[in-house]
């Protein structure tokens, strides 16, 4: 049996503080997990931590909750469930977190949907300097020699 072909896209508006936000194309066949991936591209962040999506807008509630993989015990799982089983629609607003230590809390809103297929996600808007994940540059770091002892 043939899977229906999505021609239509998300545009959702992840945003974290005030005045930073990237607008994201994405498939309604992609994953949360894929999303969770374009935003950790679009804010630059290395993808070492547990992340979930809270799609009743409320964060840690266990009504409409989506973990990452590597959290045990959970129902739901990012990796299983596409954009288009979670009830997306123009105007919904659901939290992302990730890194469940620190908390880095964005703020997602469907923005429009699209008459056109997304093959990739892409950033169609990028608007703010993204915070530095661990509160400075790490590539500051890939440049330096290691030290040697002589």
């Amino acid at each position: 049996m043939k899977t229906a072909k999505k021609d239509f896209s998300y545009i959702i508006s992840v945003s974290i503080g005030t005045g930073c936000y990237r607008h994201i194309k994405i498939a309604p066949t992609a994953t949360l997990f894929e999303l969770h991936e374009a935003i950790i591209d679009a804010f630059e962040f290395f993808d070492n931590h547990a992340h979930a999506f809270f799609m009743d807008n409320k964060v840690w509630s266990d009504g409409e909750s989506y973990y990452s993989d590597m959290i045990e015990d959970e129902d739901r799982y990012t990796s299983e469930y596409s954009l288009e089983q979670v009830g997306l629609d123009v105007d919904k607003k659901f939290k992302y977190i990730f890194d469940f230590g620190e908390e880095w809390r964005f703020q997602c809103k469907v923005l429009k949907v699209l008459d056109e297929q997304t093959e990739f996600p892409e950033i169609v808007r990028s608007k703010g300097e993204a915070p530095l994940q661990y509160g400075y540059d790490m590539d500051e770091f890939e440049d330096e020699e290691p030290d040697q002892d002589e």
